[in-house]
């Protein structure tokens, strides 16, 4: 049996530790398991004031006098 390993550096604390190929974590397992604890991105509140509401821009073209611009 063969497992091929990368040799990667924690972007949590700095410690380097091997990950398997078919893994895409960046962090270590005490990292891993410290970072659980806070909220992931997507379900976090956004603190201050609330963005405003985008309007549709709508561009009118004038027919001038005369057909010039």
């Amino acid at each position: 049996m063969e497992l091929r390993v990368q040799l990667k550096i924690c972007e949590g604390c700095g410690c380097l530790w091997y990950r398997p190929e078919t893994q895409q974590t960046v962090y270590c397992q005490q990292c891993k398991t410290r970072l659980r604890e806070f909220p992931m991105p997507h379900t976090r509140k956004r603190r201050g004031r609330p963005s405003r509401e985008i309007l549709p821009q709508i561009w009118a073209v004038a027919e001038a006098a005369g057909g010039l611009l």
